[in-house]
């Protein structure tokens, strides 16, 4: 089951809502042109919610680690939230994420928290936390 990524839209939007531009996510560009505010990615929710959540889930599972180019990343394993307008041939991966979660057993106890697990991102095959962003600037 593969959705027709074509269907899904993402864009910056000014944060203001009584400005409210528009950029493409391909566009080079630090704060609204208008009014100077920040920006934050929308994505078309309606055309994402034509999924139901265990539908996703069962995506996301068969794509996990999988070596369907790009699918196997931990990134792009879920393109259709990140950034599913690109085109395959223009992702930089080195299939990134995907790390282990550890228990926090004795950190846990201290903070009250009885299942508390920790998500190291530093442990992976290029030792950084930065390639999970840096696989979408790039790319």
């Amino acid at each position: 089951m593969d959705p027709k990524e074509s269907s899904y839209k993402a864009w910056f939007q000014c944060i203001n809502e009584g400005c409210g531009a528009i950029y493409p996510l391909n566009t080079v560009v630090y704060q609204c042109g208008r009014c100077q505010s920040l920006l934050e990615v929308q994505h078309d929710l309606k055309a994402l919610a034509q999924l139901d959540g265990k539908a996703w889930m069962k995506l996301f599972e068969e794509r996990y680690k999988s070596n369907q180019w790009p699918y196997g990343s931990g990134v792009w394993g879920k393109k259709e939230w990140i950034l599913s307008e690109i085109n395959h041939e223009n992702i930089v991966s080195l299939y990134e994420g995907g790390t282990n979660l550890f228990w926090a057993e004795r950190f846990g106890k201290i903070i009250g928290v009885d299942e508390l697990w920790i998500k190291l991102c530093g442990n992976t095959h290029s030792g950084s936390f930065k390639d999970l962003g840096m696989t979408v600037l790039v790319s």
